[in-house]
């Protein structure tokens, strides 16, 4: 009987969110869901968002005994671990790449939250055990968004490894967008879970020393055959965000261009989201942000 309510669970389930499941490459229409499901691999799944201004990408890996999400998805309303229990019947965690708030807004529908061990996040937690994450750090006014208190099943710290069965990856700790950014790599099969610290779109540099750490750190770590996977996508939502290293080496320079002085910008806004800031191109729809505010006049940086 269990089985059987189950099986018509998962069924109501995917009737409900009707998340569009397709190959990477064969994302070209968007049939209306707040979810389009990309199968990379056959443990790796991304998860975008095409309808949300941000063009938002969550990543879903699949281990014999658990199951990660990378981010819980900016959408509030529709349940994103819905779609994952059409994949997989694994145990599920959330891990957010950072605390922003359109990467959070699907976590309240998390029972396991997994969140980076630094100082930075520890000084969230309260005496009643919860994760209280201020507003002036997940900038959740955008959004209308409130991030309830969570609590944290597993702190993990940089260098870590997470151990699904049979799937393991490593916690990359990459500050620069955030303090608290991290990525997620799998040697295994050569595949790093950028989040925002690398994606083909705007890269909003929070603190331009530390990006820069943290690019060369990443480079010690891939190599020209690694497959990259960003937070964002570029001008088309259907596709599946993806870097090349040599991208990567040239973010990093131009970088290290702007941090000398040596680097041309220009004004840039958008209505949505940026006042005001200095671009930077990189490359194809690549650029670097920097000295931004934000539509509401808040700064951003630290």
């Amino acid at each position: 009987m269990r089985k059987l309510m189950k099986t018509l669970a998962l069924l109501s389930i995917t009737i409900l969110s009707a998340p569009l499941v397709v190959n990477a490459e064969e994302a070209n229409e968007i049939d209306g869901s707040a979810f389009v499901v990309h199968k990379l691999t056959d443990f790796l799944y991304a998860i975008g968002e095409p309808t949300y201004y941000q063009k938002n990408y969550t990543y879903l890996l699949v281990g014999e005994k658990q199951a990660l999400m990378f981010d819980a998805g900016a959408n509030q309303k529709e349940d994103i671990t819905a779609v994952a229990m059409t994949i997989t019947d694994n145990p599920l965690s959330v891990l957010p790449s950072h605390l922003h708030f359109d990467h959070l807004g699907g976590l309240h529908n998390f029972q396991s939250v997994f969140l980076v061990d630094t100082p930075f996040t520890r000084q969230f937690k309260r005496k009643d055990g919860l994760y209280h994450v201020p507003e002036p750090v997940h900038l959740g006014n955008f959004d209308h968004m409130v991030v309830p208190p969570f609590k944290v099943a597993r702190l993990v710290r940089p260098e870590e490894t997470i151990d699904l069965g049979g799937l393991r990856v490593r916690l990359l700790s990459v500050p620069g967008h955030t303090k608290d950014e991290v990525a997620l790599y799998d040697e295994a099969h050569n595949i790093l879970l950028a989040g925002d610290h690398l994606y083909p779109s705007w890269l909003l540099a929070g603190n331009l020393k530390d990006y820069l750490s943290s690019l060369d750190a990443t480079l010690k770590v891939i190599n020209p055959k690694t497959e990259i996977y960003g937070a964002h996508a570029d001008e088309n939502p259907t596709r599946v965000p993806v870097m090349t290293y040599d991208e990567v080496v040239a973010i990093r320079d131009k970088m290290l261009q702007i941090q000398a002085g040596r680097a041309k910008g220009e004004s840039f806004s958008d209505p949505e989201l940026i006042k005001s800031s200095d671009l930077y191109k990189v490359e194809k729809g690549i650029s670097i942000l920097t000295n931004i505010h934000f539509t509401d006049g808040r700064g951003y940086g630290y």
